[in-house]
C-alpha cells in the first residue's frame, strides 16, 4: 500500500483526473499542504463532505506536475486517457500531447483511443515506450481489479518487479515493453535453468544463486569467475565446446576443486500438464546423473532434460570468433540450433555409411574367396593329369608285377641273409657248440685226473664225442655256403627279369615327377580332386552372392546420396525460416557437399602412404561436384581415365591408383562412401551489399553469428562477453533489441533464457536484464556482492562502479525511455525489504515477480549477499 491520490484539474473543457503515487512513508499531511498549494487559492478547501472542487492550477499543468515529482519523486499517471475527465477528451490531442511530453508522465491510464490521436499531433514523444495501464478506479480496496473492460476482461495492471521502491515502478512503467502488462502474466514456458550451486574445494566452491526465466548477466572484474560460472554450467550439462577444450577443463578443474560437484536444476515446460523439473548433479572427473526430484535418478542425458530441440546454445570466450571463422564449427552450430531433425539426418547418414562398410567387407570376403578359383582349378587340372598318366601307361599293374617281384626279391635276400648270419662265428648255434665243447673238456679233464680206467674209458668216450661235434659244425658250414652261393645265383637270376621292368617304371615316374611309384598314390589322387572341386562348386554357388552384394552395394550408394541430400535439405529449410526471422539483415545459405577442405583431408588421409603429392590429392579433392564415389568409379578406369578428369600428371595417376586398386587392402569402398560435409555460408548486409563472413571485420563476422543465433527462439543461451569485438553502436542497436524482443510482454514477443557474463553495462542496463549477479573475488575465492534486476539501487550502483560506461549506460536508457535519471552519486548500499505475496505486491494494481515460480511450487529465493536485494523470485 502506497500514499497517493486522484487530481482532479480545472482543465480543459471538463477538468482533467491524473493519478499521483507517492513513496512509501510520504506524510499524508505533506502530500495535502503541496496539492493545496498548486490552487490559486490555498486558503479555499479542495473538498467539503464528499465533494471536491478542482484544483485551479497556479501554473501551467506541466510545469506544476513536474514540480510536484520533483518535490516528491512521485509517479504521474493521467486517468482513463480519452473517456470524461481523460487528458485527451479533456483537454484535445495537441494539448494533451504536449503535456504528456513536456511532464514526462509515466503512464496512461486506460487509453482506449487515446494513444493514436496523440500520435496523429505530430509532436515528439517516447509514444511507443508510453505504458498503456489498466487501473479500477476503485472507491474501495475491495474494488481494485473488479471493473471489466468492454471486452469483460477485468482491468488490472502487472509489474515486473524485483524492488518495490517507487524508483523500481517508475522503471517498469517507462518500459512496458519488458515489464508491464494489463493482462494476467502466464507462467514461462521456455526450458530453462532455475538454479546453479557448487561444492567442492574450487574457486567456486559456496556458490549458488537462482536464474531468472529471461535475462541473467553476471558482472565482475577480470579474475571474479564470471567465465569459471558459464564453463561448469556447460560441464554440468555435458555439452561440448566448439574449441580449445583443454584451458576450459583447466578452468573447470579449477573452479570446482577435487571432488567437487555442480548441481543445476532444470525447468521444462510441458503441453499435457504442469512443468517438470529436473536436478543434474556432476561431481569432477565423472559423468553427469539426471534425478526427478520425486522418482529419483532416470537414465536421460542433461541435454534432455531440456526436451527436444531444447539444448541450450552455448558460446564462451572466443567462440564466437572461431565458429565465425570456421566451417565446420559454423556447421555444428548450425546443426546445434535445429536440433533432433539434422540429427535424425545424420544418423540416417551415418548408419547408411554403416550398411555400405559391412556390405563393403562382406563383398570383400566374397572377392577374396573368389580369388582362390584359379588356384583351385590349377590343383585340379594337374591332380586329373596325374591320374590320367597311371591309367594311360598301365602303371597301375606294372607296378602290381613290380611289387611281387620285389616282395621275390626280398624273401631271396632273407634267405640269403640267413645263410649268411647261421655261417658266423657269433651264431647262436655255434656259440651253444662251443659252450658244450668247453664243458666236455672240463669234464675229460677231470676224468684223467682221477687215474682210474673206468675214468679214463669214459675220458675217451667223450673225446669221441667232441671229434663229432667239430665235424658235424664244419659240414653245417660248409652247407650254409652251399647254400648262400645258390641262392646268390637265384638272385642274380631274378635281377636279369626285373631290369625291363624297373626302366618301365623309371620312365613312368619321369613322366609323373614323382621320386617314387606310390600304389596308394592314385586313391589320395582321387579324394584330393574330388575336395578340391567340391570347392569349386562352392564358389560357383557363391557367384549368385557375390552379384546379389554388387547390386545391393549401388542401391546403398544410391540411398547415401538420397539421405545426404535429405540432410542438406533439413539446413537450407532451417537457414530460409532464419532468413525470415532476420530480415534481410544476415543470409544463411547451404551449400551441399560443399565443405572441400575437410573433404581434402579426409581424403589425403586415405592416401596416406601412396607417394601422391599434397597438390595432386588436393587438385582432385577440390573439384566441384565430385565425391567418393565419384573418384572411385575414375581410378577402377585406370590412370589414364584419372589424368583425363582431372589436372594431375600421369605419374601422380599411377600412384594414385596403385594405392587405391591394391588388393591386400580394399580402399576403394571406404572412398566410396567419403564425402564433403555441407559448407554454410554467412552474409551479413554492411552498407546495401550483402558480404561474406571472409570478408567481414571481426566484430562484424560475431555480428552475423549473433544475429544468427538468435533467429532461433525459445532456446536457452548461454554467452560469455558476446560483446567482444563489437562496438557499442552495435550492441545498442542490435544485440540489447533482439535481448528485448526474446522477453516481450506482447503476444509476439519471445520467450527465451539468456544467461551472460558481460564488461558491458548496455547489455543489463537497455537490456533490462531480470537478474544481475555481482561477483568479487578475493583470496582464490569468489564472493557473490549482490543479485537483483536493475530496478533495484544497490544493484544500479554496482553496475556504474563495475562496468565501465555504466552511467552513460544509464543515461542512454533514460533518453530512450525516460523514467529514472542517474548522477554519478557517491555509492551506498540500499538493503530491500520485500513483502512477499502470493500473486506478488499491490502496485497501483496488481504486480508480477520478475521471475515467477512453476504453477503449485512456493516462490523461491537465491543466497542473499549484505546488504544487497533479493533475487528474483
Amino acid at each position: 500500500m502506497l500514499p497517493g491520490a486522484e487530481l482532479s484539474l480545472a482543465e480543459g473543457k471538463q477538468g482533467v483526473h491524473i493519478l499521483v503515487v507517492f513513496p512509501q512513508g510520504t506524510p499524508p499531511a505533506a502530500i495535502n499542504d503541496y496539492l493545496k498549494s498548486l490552487d490559486r487559492d490555498p486558503s479555499k478547501p479542495l473538498w467539503t463532505g464528499r465533494k471536491h472542487r478542482e484544483i485551479e492550477l497556479q501554473k501551467p499543468p506541466a510545469e506544476a506536475l513536474s514540480q510536484l515529482r520533483e518535490r516528491f519523486g512521485c509517479l504521474i499517471i493521467p486517468a482513463h486517457g480519452d473517456a470524461k475527465k481523460g487528458i485527451v477528451a479533456a483537454m484535445g490531442a495537441n494539448l494533451a500531447a504536449r503535456l504528456i511530453a513536456e511532464a514526462d508522465v509515466d503512464g496512461l491510464d486506460h487509453p482506449g483511443g487515446a494513444l493514436p490521436k496523440l500520435r496523429s499531433t505530430g509532436i515528439s514523444h517516447r509514444w511507443d515506450h508510453l505504458a498503456q495501464v489498466e487501473f479500477s478506479d476503485p472507491r474501495l480496496i475491495g474494488d481494485i481489479g473488479g471493473k471489466p473492460l468492454a471486452d469483460g476482461t477485468m482491468r488490472g495492471t502487472w509489474l515486473k518487479l524485483s524492488s518495490t521502491s517507487l524508483d523500481a515502478m517508475r522503471l517498469a512503467l517507462h518500459d512496458p515493453e519488458t515489464r508491464v502488462r494489463t493482462v494476467a502474466p502466464v507462467l514461462p514456458r521456455n526450458a530453462r535453468i532455475i538454479s546453479i550451486k557448487i561444492e567442492g574445494s574450487g574457486f567456486l566452491a559456496g556458490t549458488q544463486f537462482m536464474f531468472d526465466a529471461h535475462l541473467n548477466t553476471l558482472i565482475g572484474g577480470r579474475g571474479t569467475g564470471k567465465s569459471a560460472v558459464l564453463e561448469t554450467i556447460r560441464y554440468g550439462l555435458a555439452l561440448d565446446p566448439f574449441c580449445e577444450r583443454k584451458r576450459r577443463d583447466d578452468l573447470v578443474k579449477h573452479a570446482l576443486g577435487s571432488g567437487g560437484c555442480v548441481t543445476l536444476e532444470i525447468e521444462r515446460h510441458s503441453d499435457s500438464g504442469p512443468a517438470r523439473r529436473y536436478i543434474v548433479k556432476r561431481v569432477l572427473g565423472e559423468t553427469p546423473c539426471v534425478f526427478d526430484p520425486d522418482s529419483g535418478r532416470i537414465d536421460i542425458t542433461p541435454r534432455d532434460a531440456f526436451g527436444p530441440d531444447r539444448e541450450p546454445i552455448i558460446l564462451l570466450q572466443r567462440e564466437i570468433d572461431q565458429v565465425s571463422g570456421e566451417v565446420e564449427y559454423r556447421r555444428q552450430l548450425l546443426d546445434r540450433l535445429i536440433g533432433d531433425e539434422v540429427n535424425a539426418a545424420e544418423r540416417e547418414v551415418d548408419e547408411v555409411r554403416r550398411r555400405l562398410r559391412t556390405n563393403g567387407a562382406e563383398l570383400r570376403k566374397h572377392v577374396l574367396e573368389q580369388a582362390k578359383r584359379p588356384d583351385l582349378q590349377s590343383q585340379i587340372a594337374k591332380l586329373t593329369h596325374e591320374l590320367d598318366l597311371f591309367q594311360q601307361t598301365g602303371a597301375l599293374n606294372k607296378l602290381a608285377t613290380h611289387d611281387r617281384l620285389q616282395t621275390v626279391e626280398r624273401s631271396l635276400s632273407s634267405a640269403r641273409d640267413v645263410t649268411s648270419q647261421a655261417s658266423g662265428t657269433d651264431s647262436p648255434w655255434r656259440q651253444a657248440l662251443h659252450d658244450l665243447q668247453e664243458t666236455i673238456d672240463t669234464k675229460r679233464g677231470d676224468l684223467t685226473a682221477r687215474g682210474d680206467d673206468l675214468t679214463g674209458a669214459a675220458e675217451k668216450a667223450l673225446s669221441l664225442a667232441t671229434v663229432a661235434i667239430t665235424t658235424a659244425e664244419q659240414k653245417i658250414i660248409m652247407a650254409l655256403a652251399e647254400a648262400r652261393e645258390a641262392i646268390e645265383s637265384l638272385r642274380a637270376e631274378h635281377a636279369a627279369r626285373v631290369l625291363p621292368l624297373a626302366d618301365e617304371l623309371n620312365r613312368i615316374k619321369q613322366e609323373l615327377h614323382a621320386e617314387r611309384l606310390d600304389p596308394e598314390r592314385p586313391l589320395k589322387l582321387s579324394s584330393d580332386r574330388t575336395s578340391l572341386q567340391d570347392q569349386l562348386d562352392a564358389l560357383d554357388r557363391k557367384e549368385h552372392a557375390g552379384i546379389a552384394l554388387r547390386s545391393a552395394r549401388l542401391g546403398l550408394l544410391d540411398e547415401l546420396t538420397k539421405a545426404r541430400a535429405r540432410e542438406s535439405q533439413v539446413r537450407a529449410d532451417t537457414a530460409a525460416r532464419i532468413n525470415s526471422h532476420l530480415s534481410g539483415r544476415v543470409e544463411v545459405a547451404i551449400v551441399a557437399l560443399g565443405d572441400r577442405h575437410r573433404f581434402t583431408e579426409d581424403l589425403r588421409q586415405l592416401l596416406q602412404g601412396s607417394g601422391a603429392s599434397g597438390a595432386a590429392i588436393e587438385t582432385i579433392a577440390m573439384s566441384d561436384g565430385v565425391d567418393g564415389s565419384t573418384i572411385a568409379s575414375i581410378v577402377t578406369e585406370g590412370p589414364v581415365e584419372l589424368t583425363q578428369q582431372f589436372d594431375v600428371t600421369v605419374a601422380q595417376a599411377n600412384k594414385i591408383c596403385a594405392w587405391l586398386t591394391d588388393e591386400d587392402v580394399d580402399r576403394i569402398s571406404e572412398l566410396e562412401i567419403l564425402a564433403p560435409h555441407d559448407r554454410v555460408d554467412i552474409r551479413l548486409h554492411v552498407d546495401g551489399e550483402a558480404r561474406t563472413l571472409d570478408r567481414l571485420s571481426a566484430g562484424q563476422r560475431a555480428t552475423a553469428i549473433l544475429l544468427l543465433i538468435f533467429a532461433i527462439d525459445g532456446r536457452c543461451m548461454i554467452l560469455d562477453q558476446p560483446e567482444d569485438d563489437l562496438d557499442n553502436r552495435f550492441i545498442f542497436d542490435d544485440v540489447v533489441q533482439l535481448i528485448r524482443s526474446q522477453k516481450s510482454t506482447s503476444s509476439t514477443g519471445g520467450n527465451r533464457q539468456i544467461i551472460a557474463a558481460t564488461h558491458n553495462p548496455n547489455i543489463p542496463v537497455l537490456g533490462d536484464a531480470e537478474l544481475v549477479v555481482v561477483l568479487d573475488a578475493g583470496n582464490d575465492q569468489v564472493r557473490v556482492l549482490a543479485q537483483g534486476s536493475i530496478d533495484a539501487e544497490d544493484i544500479r550502483t554496482h553496475i556504474r562502479q563495475v562496468l565501465e560506461g555504466g552511467e552513460e549506460a544509464f543515461l542512454r536508457r533514460y533518453t530512450k525511455y525516460g523514467g529514472i535519471r542517474l548522477s554519478l552519486a557517491p555509492s551506498r548500499a540500499a538493503p530491500v525489504a520485500i513483502a512477499e505475496q502470493p500473486g506478488g505486491v499491490g502496485v497501483v494494481g496488481n504486480s508480477w515477480p520478475a521471475d515467477m515460480p512453476a504453477e503449485g511450487a512456493p516462490a523461491r529465493h537465491g543466497p542473499r549477499a549484505s546488504p544487497g536485494p533479493v533475487s528474483p523470485s
